[in-house]
């Protein structure tokens, strides 16, 4: 019986708040071209391309988390990521700074992680959850799949 996918999308609130706080840095570089040339500039170029990755943000399908029988499609910017639910031992939180994310540890059982460098992974959101509801969703989807 195939299950039909969750799919998860970041909250906007966050991309648009950082579009916006890009868009007055932008602003305050344009205005300081004339009496500081070389700071003016980094700021305009800088936060230019962050204005640039948040407009992305906001497209549709630019970044979900896909859960389905066979594992997570993790997509970000357009890139996609397939992450099957073998690979993964487990989820849980990790703050960091000033945010919690949801963390993963690759499964070392697995004959293909034996060359891997990295054990452990991360998600960039939390795709409109807490990181702890988000975690234990994935948890539950994972002991579920992995029963079937």
């Amino acid at each position: 019986m195939k299950n039909s996918p969750i799919i998860l999308r970041p909250g906007k609130g966050k991309s648009i708040l950082l579009f916006v706080i890009s868009t007055a840095f932008v602003c305050l570089g344009i205005s300081l071209w004339e009496t500081h040339k070389l700071p003016a500039a980094f700021t305009v170029i800088f936060f230019g391309l962050c204005l640039l990755v948040f407009i992305i943000n906001l497209i549709p399908n630019a970044s979900y988390l896909k859960i389905d029988d066979q594992g997570i499609e993790m997509k970000n910017l357009f890139r996609s990521t397939f992450i099957p639910w073998n690979a993964v031992s487990g989820f849980k939180t990790k703050s960091v700074f000033l945010s919690t994310m949801v963390v993963f540890e690759l499964n070392q059982k697995l004959p293909e992680a034996s060359g891997m460098k990295v054990k452990t992974g991360a998600f960039p959101d939390t795709y409109g959850m807490a990181g702890k509801k988000l975690a234990a969703l994935l948890n539950e989807q994972k002991e579920r799949f992995d029963s079937m």
